[in-house]
């Protein structure tokens, strides 16, 4: 067995992977990521050879759900708090589904709204078409580490892969020393009726033939402590509640979702330091203090007990 990969955290994540569809659904800018690939024709796809890579904590690749739309002039990527538990609350998501029990232009902009899902895992770049038009060294990417974010359509080859006893090359598509390839080709669909071109990725493979990324195990050390975390990349690509406040506010949704979005996530205007606390319970002490002198009762009713509950 590879020294380079976790043969326990391989079984539990091949168990997930080939159990997914099994399951109902109830489970960036600081990161180095590979640049989208080009698409080429429908005759002629564009190639791309990647070793995937497990992370410094042994992860392999990791799904996350997100929101992309345009607002204004500009395209919103959110990472969905679903991403961390299908539990989690998620205010695009319930807009979402306020959106689908309306008129037609509603269901239109929830499709707009609407949660999707990607993959995102390490890749060690083995060729890249486009280095070949590039002049300069330092932005070409061949030799190099990077996160891959790749859509539903590119994962269930690569699950096949893992997942296929007999025919898959299983754990070692991970091997960075004596693994395989995966062989990358994106050509192009017919359009479609509304003229669009697709990327196609039918004709996606893993090589027969295995190989190294490097030519010594210093090299390799040096390759894989590239590698990023991609835990870390899905905690620090979400949003805070305040950025999500106020596109909410620009959508001119929020008040659908205000009610049940102060309820679960607030926003970080309202979280209290530890010094602020102190001088809020001071203040209150003084205006209790005060109440009681002018006969006022400083006890608050169930009401307001439960209004600064819900408040919380």
């Amino acid at each position: 067995m590879s020294k380079w990969l976790d043969k326990d955290k391989f079984k539990d994540f091949k168990n997930d992977r080939q159990n997914e569809a099994e399951k109902p659904e109830t489970q960036m800018a600081f990161a180095r990521r590979w640049r989208n690939p080009v698409m080429g024709s429908q005759s002629k796809p564009k190639e791309y050879h990647l070793r995937f890579l497990s992370d410094p904590n042994g992860e392999f690749y990791k799904k996350y759900n997100y929101h992309m739309f345009k607002s204004g002039e500009n395209w919103k990527f959110i990472m969905c708090p679903k991403t961390h538990g299908m539990d989690e609350y998620c205010p695009w998501c319930q807009i979402t589904q306020l959106l689908y029990q309306g008129s037609a232009a509603d269901k239109k902009k929830a499709g707009e709204y609407k949660r999707k899902e990607k993959y995102v895992g390490n890749i060690f770049v083995g060729k890249d078409a486009r280095d070949a038009d590039e002049n300069d060294d330092e932005k070409k990417v061949e030799g190099k580490t990077f996160l891959y974010e790749f859509p539903s359509t590119v994962e269930k080859q690569v699950k096949k892969e893992l997942i296929d006893e007999e025919n898959g090359w299983g754990m070692d598509i991970f091997d960075p020393e004596k693994g395989y390839n995966m062989i990358l080709r994106i050509g192009a669909k017919k359009p479609d009726a509304n003229g669009k071109v697709w990327p196609e990725y039918d004709q996606t493979t893993f090589a027969k033939r295995a190989t190294s990324i490097a030519d010594s195990n210093e090299e390799i050390e040096e390759i894989m402590k590239s590698c990023q975390s991609v835990d870390e990349f899905l905690t620090n690509s979400m949003w805070s509640a305040d950025k999500h406040e106020e596109t909410l506010k620009s959508e001119m949704v929020w008040e659908d979702v205000e009610s049940d979005f102060l309820k679960k996530l607030g926003t970080s205007k309202k979280v209290e330091t530890k010094e602020s606390s102190k001088e809020l319970k001071e203040q209150e002490a003084k205006e209790s203090v005060n109440e009681t002198k002018s006969g006022k009762s400083s006890d608050p009713t169930d009401d307001e007990l439960l209004e600064e509950l819900n408040s919380l």
